[in-house]
């Protein structure tokens, strides 16, 4: 299956699973080959707390565009966890920021747990095969 989102943003998970060798992570990424590959500035936050393969990580992490939690984000990450809120569908913050970030510069998230952001309306969450 080909990726038809040009922008795809990596979730911490999947990069993490990349990193093991994980399959189903491996397949993904190959899925974007014609993809530019992003990360958020969250996600970079995330995975530097890592203990293991840190420089692995750091070489990983400089060679994608790291996309920023600005100004824009903020707005529209306030706006999500009010919706969440309201609907008592709280996700964890370090999430919201995600989603926002994402949002914001019109990336497809690609992630393994899309459960975290199956109640926040304009993500666009990459489909995996099952």
């Amino acid at each position: 299956m080909e990726v038809m989102d040009k922008n795809v943003c990596l979730d911490s998970d999947v990069v993490i699973g990349l990193m093991k060798g994980d399959p189903q992570a491996v397949s993904l990424i190959e899925r974007l080959q014609h993809s530019t590959m992003h990360i958020t500035s969250i996600s970079s936050f995330e995975l530097s707390l890592r203990e293991t393969r840190l420089s692995v990580i750091e070489d990983f992490i400089n060679n994608v565009i790291v996309l920023p939690f600005d100004l824009a984000a903020s707005k529209k990450a306030s706006e999500i966890f009010k919706q969440l809120k309201r609907s008592g569908k709280m996700i964890e913050l370090r999430d919201v920021f995600i989603a926002a970030t994402c949002i914001t510069h019109r990336c497809t998230l690609m992630t393994f747990n899309r459960k975290h952001f199956e109640h926040i309306k304009e993500i666009r969450v990459l489909q995996q095969k099952a």
